[in-house]
């Protein structure tokens, strides 16, 4: 006996699938996977949608705060 997921549903449409996306290659782009997964409720999409756009956050802060680290390197090798 299979279930729906295992059925007829494609590996980017599984809750690891997305997941993995989400986090090493498409980050927000992730979610048009996350509202078209038949995987999860109206409830479990909202959760996945606040916790990619949590970490998407996360993620944009550091870039942010790495750049300004170089850049105050960058002016203090200056002459």
């Amino acid at each position: 006996m299979t279930t729906r997921s295992e059925e007829g549903v494609a590996w980017y449409f599984t809750p690891v699938g997305i997941g993995l996306l989400a986090v090493f290659v498409l980050g927000p782009f992730a979610l048009p996977l996350v509202w078209r997964t038949p995987a999860w409720g109206a409830r479990g999409r909202w959760i996945a949608t606040a916790l990619i756009l949590a970490y998407t956050v996360l993620l944009a802060w550091q870039v942010w705060v790495t750049v300004k680290i170089a850049l105050a390197a960058l002016q203090l090798m200056q002459p």
